[in-house]
């Protein structure tokens, strides 16, 4: 316990999000478990996980999302290496 509190002040200290971190420890095992019961139920094959039509759908939106935050990221970093350059 008290390791966890000197780990969060430090995170704080740091400006580290505290919120991420606690999601992962208490919703770590559970996510766990399930994926292995998912992975266990499609005999180890990933496509298992978008067979359905709904769950394929969230994941190519999923997708483009990501691709849209990565293409912003990048333009932005050029565009800053543009300015410095001139």
């Amino acid at each position: 316990m008290l390791f966890f509190g000197i780990l969060a002040w430090l995170m704080d200290s740091h400006d580290i999000p505290i919120g991420p971190m606690m999601l992962g420890i208490v919703l770590g095992g559970l996510l766990e478990q399930s994926f292995m019961t998912s992975m266990i139920k499609a005999d180890g094959h990933i496509i298992g996980f978008f067979e359905r039509p709904i769950a394929a759908g969230l994941s190519v939106i999923t997708l483009c999302v990501w691709s849209i935050m990565l293409y912003r990221l990048l333009s932005d970093i050029s565009n800053q290496n543009a300015r410095r350059q001139e």
